[in-house]
């Protein structure tokens, strides 16, 4: 298995979850020494990893690394595109090349690892392509336009792919990953046009909860997964009242974001990794739980929990139905 950004975050966590669960485990990044980390922790555990430097908006670059996984592990059947970066500023504070920029790294950089893993899966005789995009491709937050354009790119392309390769029969199943907001230590690390340093709105969710949907996304052909409830429910509303988010949002969104702490003069992690990688980027830890995940991932107790919702319902109803029925005899 291939997972792109893998030295932090949601690529670390995947890359120690699916070690933990069997998975021989590739992971690509910018930083050396963090993908070493990354692996160094999985090997301690009695794991099998390795690790290869690799800038994802370099497309000859992410090949020769797929060609190079490939040797090294006889196969590849499941790749995960996960590197991804964020800019926080007003629209109109956005340059066109930090747009330029992220659209490199976040969207192409997931074509590129798409394009160079299709050939390698097909060799496989099947497998899964994974997309971690986010709940802003379906709606988009005040200061994150750049981010929000990217993951809708994103989910366009996978869902053209998945379209075709349908058409050709290919046994790839293609999944994208909307998570909520994660608490991972990227936060410390973007770059930012804002007075104040930046957070995100709540509820906040550990990248354990990505993770788990990517355990489940490999070995189940599923279209999208939705990292956190808060998501899911942010999706709906987005689809059935989206003057209602319009308000919402445009009125408390960059509240939600606003802290009392300074911005700190940073370069970001645009151009390079950035050295400011420390956790706690958020005001809380993240959960590591989703009951809406959760429900997701395990259709057996979904189907139960539906049963259960409707024995209620019918239980109420009679009840219900008895102080009623006393009080619509028909007088003689």
């Amino acid at each position: 298995m291939v997972i792109t950004g893998g030295s932090s975050g949601i690529g670390r966590e995947t890359a120690l979850q699916l070690a933990r669960a069997g998975a021989t485990v590739a992971v690509l990044g910018r930083h050396e020494g963090r993908l070493a980390d990354t692996v160094a922790e999985i090997t301690a555990e009695g794991g099998q990893a390795r690790h290869l430097l690799c800038d994802v908006k370099d497309a000859e670059a992410v090949r020769a690394a797929a060609e190079t996984v490939e040797r090294w592990f006889g196969r590849i059947d499941t790749w995960v595109n996960n590197a991804g970066v964020l800019v926080y500023a007003r629209f109109e504070e956005t340059t066109p090349a930090e747009f330029l920029r992220m659209m490199e790294i976040d969207f192409l950089g997931q074509v590129h690892g798409a394009q160079a893993a299709l050939p390698a899966l097909r060799r496989a005789g099947g497998g899964a392509l994974i997309s971690i995009s986010s709940v802003e491709a379906v709606t988009t937050l005040p200061l994150h336009s750049a981010y929000a354009a990217s993951k809708r790119a994103v989910e366009g392309a996978m869902m053209g792919l998945r379209r075709e390769l349908r058409d050709q029969h290919d046994p790839i199943s293609v999944t994208v990953i909307r998570p909520a907001v994660i608490d991972t230590p990227g936060y410390n690390a973007t770059r930012s046009h804002l007075a104040f340093r930046p957070s995100a709105p709540p509820p906040y969710y550990a990248p354990s909860v990505v993770a788990a949907c990517v355990l489940y996304a490999a070995e189940h052909p599923v279209g999208e997964l939705f990292a956190g409830g808060s998501g899911r429910w942010i999706s709906l509303l987005q689809r059935t009242s989206p003057r209602l988010l319009d308000a919402v949002f445009g009125r408390w969104g960059v509240r939600m974001m606003h802290t009392a702490e300074p911005s700190r003069p940073r370069p970001g992690n645009l151009a390079a990794p950035s050295a400011f990688m420390q956790p706690g980027g958020l005001p809380r830890r993240g959960r590591s739980w989703s009951v809406s995940t959760a429900l997701a991932l395990r259709p057996g107790l979904r189907r139960v929990g539906v049963l259960a919702l409707a024995a209620t319902t019918l239980a109420t109803a009679v009840r219900l139905g008895r102080k009623i029925r006393p009080d619509m005899r028909i007088r003689q």
